[in-house]
């Protein structure tokens, strides 16, 4: 009994602690008044609804699994709704997520990414697919039996995906480094932000598919299978949230960026090849988020004398 009901504590613990972040980062979200358009507003809030169903789904499925069937064993066995909250809405939750980082790849690199979008929706697809294995199967013993092959496409295809934007994030965003300081040290913290939060949840993944196939008969997959969805969106949220940032010279927070800036798609170059960082009106140098990158003339003179209304950086 421990084996199944342990693992089964501590990922309804889990999953309730970091729905209390979730909620956090959401709030945090709708205070700083980002002007980001409807599509990415639905994303965000969509992704907290889909978080909400999952921990009411979890919440149910663990008060009669722990309490109302304490000692039963075909309680304790019961499929519930496990089905549907554990892989069917993190499949959709990780692909809308990694589908997001595709586009925002692409606009920053300007070339086609349609590998990583094709991995997500694979790996997305292969997470609803269990769940409706398990479902129809009923059967909780040899769930790891029975759905073999979908939870390998699954959550190898997860940990696949991440590895592969953030390694594209990297190189990209590496790439426009040209010395300046104050530019380098905001990529710097763009590099790392997307790094910490893509190998969190590619690590997981792993965490999770190496347990659901090492050990067959227990739970021990149940801890890492209630953090990874939304482990997804809060790191989605932070990245969002980091173009929120405090003005050190201050006590006031500093102005947030007003929008998801635009990847300018210009390939123009000037004779060294720089490129340049163009940041939202009256954004802050201690701002960091998704910054623009285009590629313009004359950039030491933008460098040197920079307007009024925003903030033009080398890179």
């Amino acid at each position: 009994m421990d084996y199944r009901t342990g693992p089964l504590v501590l990922g309804y613990q889990f999953n309730w602690g970091l729905y209390g972040v979730l909620t956090t980062q959401l709030y945090t979200y709708h205070q700083a008044g980002f002007r980001d358009n409807r599509l990415i507003k639905s994303i965000v809030y969509g992704l907290f609804i889909i978080e909400t169903l999952q921990l009411i789904m979890a919440t149910h499925d663990s008060f009669h699994t722990l309490a109302l069937g304490w000692g039963n064993d075909t309680d304790l066995l019961d499929v519930w709704f496990s089905w549907f909250d554990l892989p069917f809405l993190t499949g959709i939750t990780s692909a809308t997520i990694q589908c997001f980082y595709a586009w925002r790849l692409y606009i920053l690199s300007k070339s086609y990414v349609l590998a990583i979008t094709i991995v997500a929706l694979v790996q997305g697809s292969a997470a609803m697919a269990e769940g409706l294995q398990i479902f129809i199967s009923q059967n909780v013993p040899g769930t790891q039996v029975d759905t073999f092959k979908t939870t390998a496409v699954w959550l190898g295809g997860t940990a696949f995906c991440d590895i592969i934007i953030c390694c594209g994030m990297f190189y990209f965003l590496s790439k426009s480094r040209t010395g300046f300081r104050t530019t380098d040290s905001l990529l710097n913290k763009l590099i790392r932000t997307t790094i910490e939060t893509g190998m969190v949840t590619a690590v997981i993944a792993i965490i999770e598919l190496t347990l659901f196939l090492t050990f067959e008969h227990n739970f021990y997959h149940v801890v890492p299978a209630f953090m990874l969805s939304k482990l997804y969106s809060n790191s989605f949220l932070v990245l969002l949230n980091s173009r929120r940032r405090s003005n050190k010279r201050s006590t006031s927070t500093s102005e947030s960026f007003n929008s998801l800036p635009q990847f300018s798609s210009s390939r123009e170059t000037n004779r060294t090849g720089a490129m340049k960082v163009e940041f939202a009106q009256r954004a802050s140098s201690e701002d960091l988020g998704m910054v623009s990158l285009s590629e313009t003339e004359n950039i030491d003179k933008h460098h040197r004398n920079p307007p009024l209304d925003g903030v033009l950086c080398d890179v």
